[in-house]
């Protein structure tokens, strides 16, 4: 059926009404954002925002030493019924307060000064009643060409008093360069703290978010299929396997710890008899890593030696973690400047020390499903004339799968809102809603392949769209509540933004790639590692390299805004500064900020040339 055009008129209508509801939504949108353009335009509001800019423009790089003369003034407080004016001649010069008194803070004085040397500058300070009282800064002042200057100034409070208060004249007379003013010096820690603070974050987000990548990239995933028995089986496998690794991360523990206990020796000599016996494992025997070519006792010998070349090396690493502890104490009270060293030893053992468990039970469960997904897929596989003995395996698993499945996300609910009567929320749905997916799995054909990896796809996607959703700086002030004020907190939020971040960046740079040498390779009969690190990895190394160079600039920048709530970094001490009006100081953060982000994008521009 041919589609019927719509004529000149309807289209003027259209336009006319899309052109009315976007006047009228621009119109909504100045209302809501309170847009008042004759703000600015108070004489109050430019006075400030001239003196803020004048302060910018005078950063405060040097410390000086500083030969003044100052000139008291008489202040009362609060005024009499007829205000007076003070004038004090000294040396030549002759300054008039007008008027001499103040009643509340909104009160405005003005200092008059005559007969200074041409562009003079100085300050004007406050002296509150009270010998104990700590002078307060007010304004400063910058003669003209004549000597001449007038300055408007308000008092910070009005503090009512008998007692004699005073605004000091301080001119300045002469000023020499001592060194590196104190903002300066904290300017250069702190920078170097945020550049530290983003290369952290970066590296350890670029580690997590490569292997993610693979897992959000859809023309690697769509190929992923499995029986419904084969996802069940490795569903009911995740918390066997979870319990195996709390008790091998018990076992490898205790065992480590009464080594190193007895003598540094007796733990270095295991540690080396480890590395032998991963290296015999490996070399000798076919390989462990490809057992397509092996027959089933052979395969069986490949995994057990496989799982005594994983076992060796976790219990290999947590002996270094132990042996590390106290080579780190060592090195950090012994190499003096270079101290920092064993500092490095000792973080990064204590790191591997608390993080074992997680480790051990991961690599459990990773262990746990790929064999309860491969088993269960054989299993499916032997009984595919045999119909209804797969119906009542792929019964069976159903049931299983999705009770498991359903605790957890109970057990979770129940972590996380404490409910009263755990087993409502646990037991019973778990065993009700298992019941109703082994039903439903008899609706399912036993050897159709379901979308295994679009699903994996999906959880991975979504998990990464809801972290990139969530700002830097909502992050970090959750992380301060977690660890405490510092840059500990502004490197776990960074983290997490470039996980996010870099993981959707990757994964689209592998959804782009060419498919030829896919598949060839497949063609060869390489497996699913073997394909990626042979077609897949060599072309997406320079756009990887590329992303990791800009998110480590975008980390910086990040870093000095996530150092307003509390995240270390520049931008804590340039918050300080802001909030109190050192003006000065923080201008010296913000043109470091500025040279340091200039010279990163040159630095990162060059690296990329070369490598990329």
């Amino acid at each position: 059926m041919k589609r019927k055009n719509k004529g000149p008129r309807y289209r003027l209508v259209r336009n006319i009404l899309l052109m009315v509801f976007g006047f009228l939504l621009y119109a909504y949108a100045v209302q809501a954002t309170q847009v008042n353009l004759r703000r600015p335009l108070e004489p109050q509001r430019q006075e400030n925002l001239v003196n803020m800019m004048r302060e910018l423009a005078r950063p405060e790089l040097f410390a000086y030493e500083s030969e003044t003369r100052s000139v008291h003034l008489t202040l009362r407080t609060p005024c009499p019924e007829q205000p007076l004016a003070t004038q004090r001649p000294s040396e030549g010069r002759l300054m008039t307060l007008e008027p001499n008194c103040a009643t509340t803070p909104q009160d405005r004085l003005t200092l008059y000064g005559e007969g200074f040397p041409p562009f003079a500058r100085g300050s004007l300070r406050w002296h509150p009643p009270g010998d104990e009282a700590t002078p307060r800064q007010l304004t400063t002042f910058r003669a003209d060409a004549n000597g001449n200057f007038t300055v408007q100034f308000t008092l910070p409070d009005v503090r009512i008093s008998d007692e004699p208060q005073t605004i000091e004249v301080r001119e300045l007379v002469g000023q020499n360069i001592v060194g590196l003013s104190s903002a300066s010096i904290v300017t250069w820690e702190r920078i170097l703290e945020t550049i530290f603070m983003a290369l952290m974050a970066s590296t350890i987000g670029t580690l997590i978010a490569v292997p993610l990548s693979f897992m959000a990239a859809r023309n690697l995933m769509e190929t992923v299929k499995g029986s419904l028995a084969s996802i069940m089986a490795a569903i009911i496998a995740l918390p066997i396997g979870a319990t195996v690794g709390r008790l091998v991360a018990t076992w490898l523990d205790t065992a480590s710890l009464q080594l190193v206990a007895q003598t540094t020796a007796l733990g270095l000599g295991a540690f080396a008899a480890g590395i032998v016996l991963i290296g015999s494992l490996i070399y000798f025997g076919p390989s462990i890593l490809d057992s397509r070519q092996q027959s089933t006792r052979q395969r069986l010998l490949t995994q057990i030696r496989l799982l005594a070349v994983l076992l060796l090396a976790l219990f290999n690493l947590l002996l270094l973690a132990y042996l590390g502890l106290p080579a780190g104490d060592w090195l950090r009270d012994n190499l003096g400047f270079f101290g920092f060293l064993g500092n490095l030893v000792y973080v990064l053992s204590d790191f591997t020390q608390l993080l074992f468990p997680a480790l051990v039970g991961l690599a459990a469960i990773f262990t746990a499903i790929s064999l309860g997904g491969r088993y269960g897929d054989e299993a499916i596989r032997r009984l595919e004339k045999q119909e209804v003995a797969a119906k009542l395996l792929t019964l069976l698993l159903a049931f299983g799968g999705t009770a498991v499945l359903v605790y957890g996300i109970g057990s979770g609910l129940n972590w996380l809102y404490q409910f009263e009567n755990v087993d409502n929320w646990t037991t019973w749905p778990a065993l009700i809603i298992g019941g109703v997916g082994a039903l439903l799995s008899l609706a399912v054909p036993t050897q159709k392949q379901l979308p295994l990896g679009m699903t994996i796809y999906f959880f991975i996607r979504g998990i990464l769209n809801t972290l990139r959703s969530i700002e830097p700086i909502i992050l970090a002030v959750i992380f301060v509540i977690w660890v405490g004020l510092g840059p500990f907190a502004g490197i776990m939020a960074l983290t997490i933004h470039s996980i996010a971040d870099l993981g959707k960046l990757f994964s689209e740079e592998v959804e782009n790639i060419a498919d030829g040498p896919i598949e060839a390779v497949t063609a060869t009969g390489a497996s699913k590692m073997q394909t990626i690190v042979y077609a897949v990895v060599p072309q997406i190394i320079p756009p990887y390299l590329s992303f990791i160079f800009y998110r480590w600039d975008i980390n910086v920048r990040m870093s000095t805004i996530i150092g307003f709530v509390g995240g270390g970094g520049i931008g804590f001490v340039l918050q300080q500064n802001v909030n109190l009006l050192l003006y000065r100081r923080a201008s010296v953060m913000i043109i470091a900020i500025a040279l340091v982000v200039s010279i990163l994008d040159y630095v990162s521009a060059r690296l990329r040339n070369r490598l990329i």
